[in-house]
């Protein structure tokens, strides 16, 4: 959309959007609350988004019974864990292999100039920490792609920053997210008289425009101090999530914890109740015989029944009191952990045989049927969040199926988290694209994250293989499977993952073990066949059967299979070090004579 000065001048008054930008910030505020782990105790129950949370118990408790409640109310909240533990499982989705940037350009040389200098501006680093950490707890950020004000290199650089939707004044969005136009804060500066100057930036279709006004002026000038135009066609600005929560142009965005958010809250308050019952374990409340109350308040006339009379003042000379709730009384009203409570004295006619002390024991089924809700309400948050109730483990046994199904669910929940990104990185590289080389250069980007993610454990993995090989799988499956194995034991550890590749591939046979191969030789010799002496010879497979200590001979007289030949093409890397090996395993030259 192309804004008229007039439209700005409104707008900056009064923003189109001003119900939606504030029900969208209201919505991050519950976000935030579980999603950042506030450390600081003071002010915890002030925190943004907390009111909201307390509003059940403080509608049905009695005033000091939510005071003690609050007060286990633990900083940081128990929820940040577990919203640690759904976005520790949503990042496989930066881990996937088969991923892929596909660049149409007009030549190989611009091609390689983009690659550069996407690298240049760690394109990965923006979008797997900066990136991620606003879809945690500020999914509703705008990513904008902007340009220095003055060119001052061969061709534009154009770089994409993540504007928090607190700094939004107005804007209006398209059904794929991208906005029509974008009006945001701009720090303020001081005038030459040491006078605060109020900034705002537009965006729109055509150009980028910086507008200055006093801070004690009413109207914004129609006139911009900056306007730099852009040959886009579109407004460079769009969100970051592209998943609506309702209709695809209302801001409100669907992040991965919106339709969690009412259990979240539910979580912290079940949390603060079993502590709080917990308590009454540790310090039971004691009961005793009543006795009668001795407190008398200066000025006043000793407690009758839970009532004192305080002195008020005098008429005619007569003292005037008035009725008051005996405050020693009062402290034994209310209940809970540590208290101490009266209970009536033994009649004629009940007779002497109560105790005179006791504690009111504590129902530990009942606090052992809360901490199993509890339980429950955090795998099921993990389950709707994660499509597992937490990462992949062999602690418990699963058979099969159930296994198999928990895979498939992750998969299917990153998958749906991954397109979000996948349109965001696509949209930023056209836009940069197009900044930077202009229409007749810059074709089209297209951009995958994979769909490999590698979500079970190398056990799961090393027992899937071996089902694989017994089950007779082709080679190249149970190779992928291997493939797949490494990879998630070392995706963390580059060089050791490159290592072990390196030797996978010079192992003869890695999918087979020595065994599996001379047992399905001695069967085909068996039955009168020996072609199977010819598809795995001698000296390979006695180069396997040793082949740790061939590769220590190797490394010791030449160098780490990683840095031998590391400027070689890698399959003439490969054949020269195997060529080694196998010098190693041949039978030694008879002396003469």
């Amino acid at each position: 959309m192309l804004l008229q000065p007039t439209q700005i001048q409104t707008l900056l008054k009064s923003p189109a959007s001003a119900a939606a930008l504030q029900a969208a910030r209201e919505h991050e505020d519950r976000i935030r609350l579980h999603a950042d782990p506030r450390v600081a105790a003071a002010g915890r129950l002030n925190a943004p988004g907390m009111a909201q949370l307390l509003e059940l118990p403080k509608a049905v408790l009695p005033k000091e019974k939510f005071d003690k409640l609050c007060a286990f109310i633990p900083s940081p909240l128990p929820t940040a864990k577990i919203v640690g533990q759904v976005f520790d499982g949503l990042s496989r989705l930066f881990e996937a292999q088969d991923g892929a940037v596909t660049l149409d350009m007009a030549s190989a040389e611009l091609e390689t100039d983009f690659e550069t200098f996407r690298g240049a501006q760690q394109e990965e680093t923006f979008w797997s920490q900066k990136a991620f950490r606003a879809a945690r707890r500020a999914p509703h950020s705008v990513l904008v792609v902007d340009m220095a004000a003055e060119q001052r290199t061969p061709r534009p650089e154009p770089y994409v920053f993540l504007l928090p939707i607190e700094r939004v004044v107005d804007l209006v969005l398209k059904p794929d997210a991208s906005c029509e136009y974008l009006l945001f804060k701009l720090p303020s500066r001081l005038d030459a008289l040491g006078k605060v100057v109020e900034r705002r930036a537009v965006y729109d279709d055509a150009a980028y425009r910086i507008f200055e006004k006093p801070e004690a002026a009413t109207e914004w000038p129609v006139e911009p101090v900056l306007d730099n135009p852009h040959a886009l066609g579109y407004c460079p600005a769009r969100l970051l999530w592209s998943e609506a929560l309702l209709d695809e142009t209302t801001l409100d965005r669907r992040s991965p914890l919106s339709a969690q958010l009412g259990d979240l809250d539910a979580y912290v308050l079940w949390h603060a109740c079993i502590e709080y019952f917990k308590m009454y374990g540790m310090f039971p409340p004691l009961w005793s015989i009543e006795e009668q109350c001795d407190y008398t308040p200066a000025d006043g006339e000793a407690c009758q029944g839970g009532i004192v009379q305080v002195l008020t003042g005098y008429n005619d000379g007569h003292p005037a009191y008035k009725a008051q709730p005996c405050p020693a009384c009062a402290l034994n009203k209310y209940l809970g952990p540590g208290t101490h409570v009266t209970v009536p004295s033994p009649t004629k006619e009940t007779g002497d045989t109560r105790e005179p002390l006791g504690f009111v024991n504590v129902p530990v089924e009942a606090l052992k049927n809360a901490a199993a809700t509890q339980q429950a309400a955090r795998a099921d948050i993990l389950l709707s969040c994660l499509g597992a109730d937490g990462e992949a483990t062999t602690a418990q046994p699963r058979n099969e199926l159930d296994v198999q199904a928990g895979f498939e669910s992750r998969q299917d929940v990153l998958v749906r988290v991954k397109k979000n990104f996948e349109s965001a990185e696509e949209w930023v590289l056209k836009t940069k694209g197009l900044l930077r080389y202009g229409a007749p250069a810059f074709r089209g980007v297209s951009v995958s994250r994979g769909e490999e993610f590698y979500l079970q454990t190398p056990e799961q993995l090393s027992g899937q293989l071996e089902s694989a090989r017994k089950s007779g799988a082709p080679v190249f499956v149970l190779s992928d499977l291997q493939e797949k194995q490494f990879f998630t034991q070392y995706r963390n550890n580059p060089p050791k993952l490159d290592r072990v590749r390196i030797l996978s591939d010079l192992e003869p046979w890695a999918q087979y073990s020595v065994e599996q191969i001379t047992t399905m030789i001695a069967a085909s010799l068996t039955q009168g066949a020996s072609y199977l002496l010819q598809v795995y010879p001698t000296e390979r497979l006695a180069l396997k059967a040793d082949f740790p200590r061939y590769v220590a001979r190797f490394e010791s007289e030449q160098a780490d299979v990683r840095l031998f030949a590391a400027l070689q093409p890698y399959h003439i890397k490969l054949q020269l070090i195997l060529t080694t090996l196998l010098s190693y395993v041949q039978p030694p030259t008879s002396p003469a004579g």
